[in-house]
């Protein structure tokens, strides 16, 4: 029964190996919601959603006096982690079907095939979960976003975003541009953008590049093109794929190794420095018919600072 799963040394080690595997899909919930631990499912973190947030310190102490004290305002946020879990099941019929049944090392096989369909649900489902909390939570900027318009200079709304968020967040350093494929698609070939990357000669080249946007922004930026793409259908039913950024373009600040305390946009709070892959553990049935494998964290997905991010939705 579930009660008796026990830790598997094995899968686990196979399991992180496989995360670390799957960086390029982990890469984009790290960029908007870098994972955060926390040594509790419950507790408060630092809100930075107003001005004073990013004000300097008087750190001046008198002889004797005490020192400044950084305090939590009336503002600032709790998080709860709430559990999670997903688990894979291998049938006795799987056993047999593949000619293995007890075989320790095709086991393993069967095993590691199981394990490796499981991590890529929970990456995936993390990624998504992280998407959907960022635009949920995330007004589009107004009068911005028309790409498709040949006359409108994408960039000057680039820099006009970039600029006040570098001046709400008091620096330039840790601003991310993220936005979906289709998005930079539009960008690369726009006239004006070609123009301004180029320097004039735009006319004469059907697209430009990364490293090229970046030399045409108001200041470098960490920029990433996204491209997690997810079925919206079950099992059974017409494939409909989607991006998990569709037409969304996001510039952001986000610290890697976040903690409580610094203005990353949003965070993902976890229980402890394991993140979100854990222990595998494997229990059998009590009818004997199938072994289970599963992995369970926990969670909570916040907004830590409204100054730090602006979206812009592309048409």
């Amino acid at each position: 029964m579930l009660g008796s799963a026990t830790l598997n040394y094995q899968l686990t080690a196979y399991a992180q190996g496989l995360w670390n595997d799957l960086a390029d899909v982990i890469k984009l919930a790290e960029r908007l919601a870098p994972t955060t631990p926390v040594p509790g499912a419950a507790g408060q973190f630092k809100k930075f959603d107003d001005k004073n947030s990013f004000l300097p310190e008087k750190t001046a102490r008198a002889l004797g006096g005490d020192p400044v004290l950084i305090a939590f305002n009336a503002t600032d946020d709790a998080y709860s982690c709430k559990p999670q879990a997903l688990e894979v099941r291998v049938d006795k019929e799987e056993d047999q079907a593949a000619g293995n049944e007890g075989g320790a090392v095709q086991e393993n096989l069967l095993d590691q095939g199981k394990i490796r369909a499981l991590i890529n649900k929970v990456a995936l489902s993390h990624v998504l979960d992280v998407c959907n909390t960022v635009l949920s939570a995330t007004n589009p900027q107004a009068g911005a976003g028309t790409w498709s318009d040949p006359n409108l200079d994408p960039i000057d709304q680039l820099n006009a975003q970039l600029l006040g968020l570098a001046q709400d967040c008091g620096s330039t350093q840790n601003l991310k541009l993220t936005m979906d494929l289709s998005v930079w698609n539009t960008l690369r070939t726009h006239p004006k953008v070609k123009a301004r990357a180029l320097f004039g000669a735009g006319k004469d080249v059907a697209t430009i590049s990364l490293e090229q946007l970046n030399a045409a922004l108001i200041f470098p930026v960490d920029i990433m093109p996204a491209n997690v793409v997810y079925d919206t259908t079950r099992l059974n039913q017409p494939s409909a794929k989607s991006r998990a950024l569709s037409g969304v373009c996001l510039l952001h600040y986000s610290l890697p190794n976040a903690t409580i305390y610094d203005p990353s946009a949003f965070k993902s709070f976890t229980v402890g420095s394991a993140g979100f892959l854990g222990n595998v553990r494997t229990y059998i049935a009590p009818n004997q018919l199938w072994r289970g494998h599963l992995v369970d964290w926990s969670r909570d997905i916040k907004s830590t600072s409204t100054l730090s991010i602006r979206r812009l939705n592309i048409s």
